[in-house]
């Protein structure tokens, strides 16, 4: 498995590696929007976990612009806004799933693993 996080905060960024790590899954870790649109442009992941505040672009946008590019590849969001207008709002993003924060690894690791099984079911139909 090869994940693009996207998480400004450094506490957070030195969690998930650590989790990331006991799994034994690659990744590729970026600060910010603007740097995970040119990660997924330069590499191959097999989901996004995208926090949704961050500067210069936030997961929101990030996930839109994404999304325009991919409709297929699962983006997950993790926040500490967990309310429900946060929830609609990243659903109308294109968000697969919605983790709040704090989390454990098994709660990043089981919503991941579910949502690749369902985009690898659930093909993008031939137009």
């Amino acid at each position: 498995m090869n994940i693009l996080i996207a998480e400004d905060n450094e506490i957070n960024q030195q969690l998930i590696t650590l989790y990331m790590k006991k799994m034994g899954w690659g990744f590729v870790m970026v600060a910010d929007g603007n740097e995970a649109m040119e990660a997924f442009g330069a590499n191959s992941f097999n989901a996004i976990l995208m926090d949704i505040d961050m500067p210069l672009v936030n997961g929101i946008e990030a996930a839109r612009q994404i999304r325009v590019l991919n409709e297929k590849i699962p983006i997950v969001a993790i926040t500490a806004y967990a309310d429900e207008n946060m929830r609609t709002e990243c659903a109308e993003a294109g968000f697969n799933a919605f983790i709040s924060k704090p989390c454990s690894r098994e709660d990043i690791k089981s919503v991941i693993i579910e949502c690749v099984e369902i985009s690898a079911l659930n093909p993008i139909p031939i137009s």
